[in-house]
């Protein structure tokens, strides 16, 4: 009986210790969300400062987490760089901010790579890609003389790490391979350079390769090693 009562008491415990477990999961996810989302209100505004002495005709990268964790500046050294990536962005975000974040830069090459937050957040690789061409369309139309280049979506690898899986939400290499290609139809129809990035990262499985990335989602620096080799004779 007292065996019963001691093993009772101990599920009582796990279960409560679980439950707060979650609790302190949850809270976590939903403060990580607010503070990106705060961080990147933030940004646009700073951006939009910071604009007001940047150079014009320099060379600009505009995406999410992707390009904002990118060293450009880097591994770029001397180029004129400007990194407009925002994490979490989409290009929902991206259209909302273009005309402030970079049209005013007047850049002579703007590197674009956006999409995959999209897909996180359960818009359709359709829809995703519509909004891509709003994008595309639009610095074409008000940018004519700018270099504008197309950088494919980056695979992800929802095996990388235990946690990986969980890191994914609604992004599915099917999804990504599938953007890629109507980008790459789409920009060899209209004259435009697509950089096919993703398959310099892909391994034999059509996953994100797993030293190229920290979780399965965001890039190691060996991955941007690896990303500049082959954006290096576009931005030189």
């Amino acid at each position: 009986m007292f065996l019963m009562q001691i093993n009772t008491l101990f599920f009582i415990l796990l279960m409560v210790g679980f439950g707060l477990t979650v609790f302190s999961l949850v809270g976590l996810v939903i403060y990580v969300v607010r503070y990106v989302n705060k961080s990147g209100e933030d940004k646009v505004k700073i951006f939009n400062e910071l604009n007001q002495n940047a150079h014009r005709q320099g060379i600009v990268f505009l995406g999410d987490s992707l390009t904002e964790f990118y060293p450009a500046d880097e591994f770029f050294y001397g180029c004129d760089v400007y990194n407009r990536g925002i994490a979490g962005d989409t290009t929902d975000g991206v259209l909302a901010r273009l005309e402030s974040n970079v049209l005013v830069l007047e850049p002579k090459k703007l590197f674009l790579q956006i999409g995959t937050n999209d897909l996180g957040k359960k818009k359709s690789p359709e829809d995703t890609f519509e909004n891509i061409k709003k994008i595309i369309e639009t610095i074409q139309s008000r940018l004519p003389e700018t270099e504008l280049y197309v950088i494919s979506l980056y695979p992800v690898n929802p095996k990388a790490t235990p946690y990986s899986k969980s890191m994914m939400l609604g992004r599915k290499n099917t999804d990504i391979r599938a953007i890629n290609c109507w980008l790459n139809d789409y920009c060899k129809t209209h004259q435009i350079p697509y950089l096919d990035v993703a398959s310099a990262i892909t391994d034999e499985n059509g996953l994100l390769k797993k030293e190229y990335t920290i979780e399965g989602l965001h890039i190691s620096f060996l991955g941007y090693s690896a990303i500049t080799e082959v954006l290096k004779p576009y931005v030189n």
